[in-house]
């Protein structure tokens, strides 16, 4: 039994990097992350953008507590089971970077990484791929049902031709389908629960009503950016594109959702369909904007001090959640 134990220690080893590497690495990605996301931001005429963005400060603070709705709501989720500094919500703003403007779920495997170098051996509520995994799969479960009840409000309150509208097209179909295909692996969650998550019904339970309360929260304001923005628009547009939005954003290993949903907004018609479509393409290069400055504020936050509760007890804080 030694000379395989021996055996693994020894490819440890061998693949295992000093402190100086790691550094180096860890640097290079990000800024390989950096350079993406300013390229992208680069290549878009801001000079267009600048034009058509709206002049009332309202709008701004809106949209940016919406935008940081989701790291702090995770923030919050994390810290039942984890003991976090407020200074984690770094951590939790590259997660949502990397998810929307890299690759689908890049951001919870970078996640799970941080957690076990961070979490190490220290005795938490729930371990980093029970967690992880978990607040994932209730992310997906409560997108999912705050989109179909986005797309009820949309047809409850006369838009149903502007849904099938914006439905018609041949990218939308692409989307619709992968919705679909994105609902029904959710129904299969459901039947299987028991089985695909790792934590108790209970916590899984509080972080869906938390990630609900998120997507509330960040949908209204968000709206409510929007209707600051164009006040004559009728309220019921912008439901519906928030619901479109809503699907779009429901689509997984897709980076830029924001660009692309600003893409099929201009398929809208009406007479504000020329400001609507401006406005929106302008606030998809503002969120990705937001990307770069998130990535790089939060890098810097993160290399500032401990995203960890230093004092072990107060590990005992965290609550018990079984773990893997």
């Amino acid at each position: 039994m030694q000379a395989p134990e021996a055996s693994r220690v020894r490819r440890q080893s061998a693949i295992s990097l000093s402190p100086g590497a790691k550094r180096l690495l860890s640097f290079g990605l990000s800024a390989a992350i950096l350079a993406y996301l300013g390229s992208a931001v680069v290549q878009i005429g801001w000079q267009e953008v600048l034009a058509v963005l709206p002049a009332n400060p309202l709008f701004y603070l809106l949209v940016a507590i919406s935008y940081m709705a989701t790291p702090v709501t995770e923030y919050v989720i994390f810290r039942r089971w984890w003991p976090l500094t407020p200074r984690s919500v770094a951590i939790f703003s590259k997660k949502r970077v990397l998810n929307e403007a890299i690759f689908g779920y890049s951001g919870d495997a970078y996640l799970f990484v941080w957690a076990r170098k961070a979490l190490g051996a220290r005795e938490v509520g729930a371990g980093p791929l029970a967690a992880v995994k978990d607040v994932a799969i209730t992310s997906a479960l409560a997108g999912n049902v705050a989109t179909l009840l986005m797309l009820g409000m949309a047809l409850s309150m006369g838009g149903g031709p502007a849904v099938e509208q914006a439905f018609s097209g041949p990218a939308m179909r692409s989307v619709g389908f992968g919705f679909a295909l994105v609902i029904s692996v959710s129904l299969a969650i459901l039947l299987f629960s028991a089985r695909v998550m790792s934590l108790s019904a209970r916590e899984n339970s509080i972080v869906f009503v938390l990630h609900c309360a998120r997507l509330l929260i960040g949908s209204a304001l968000l709206l409510l950016a929007w209707i600051v923005a164009l006040p004559d628009v009728e309220v019921g547009t912008w439901i519906v594109l928030g619901a479109l939005r809503m699907v779009v954003t429901r689509l997984p290993f897709l980076p830029n959702k924001e660009l692309l949903f600003a893409a099929i907004g201009v398929t809208l018609t009406g007479a504000a369909a020329p400001q609507v479509a401006a406005l929106m393409a302008a606030a998809g290069a503002l969120h990705l904007a937001g990307h770069l400055l998130s990535y790089t504020g939060a890098s810097f936050a993160e290399s500032r001090g401990d995203a960890l509760v230093q004092d072990r007890a107060q590990d005992r804080l965290a609550q018990p959640a079984g773990s893997i």
